[in-house]
């Protein structure tokens, strides 16, 4: 299973898209996701204030991708 990270903040549409496309990516690659509201921790707000929405592997810590998510690219990361 692969694990992922989604870095999220309330009343952000360009979060609730990144749900959708995690949906359809889910459809071909087995995904666990961890959805984290960055406004309850200080230093992840600093960090990924402007940057939202944010998906991170969990296993090494590497960004897939942030602002615009899209299935396409989370498949392909799983594919390599």
């Amino acid at each position: 299973m692969n694990e992922l990270i989604l870095y999220t903040q309330p009343n952000c549409g360009l979060c609730n898209d990144a749900k959708i496309q995690l949906e359809i990516a889910h459809e071909d690659v087995a995904l666990k996701v961890e959805e984290v509201n960055i406004q309850l921790n200080d230093a992840l707000n600093e960090l990924y204030c402007i940057r939202v929405p944010v998906l991170v592997d969990r296993k090494n810590k590497q960004v897939i991708q942030e602002g615009q998510i899209d299935f396409v690219t989370i498949i392909d990361y799983f594919s390599k």
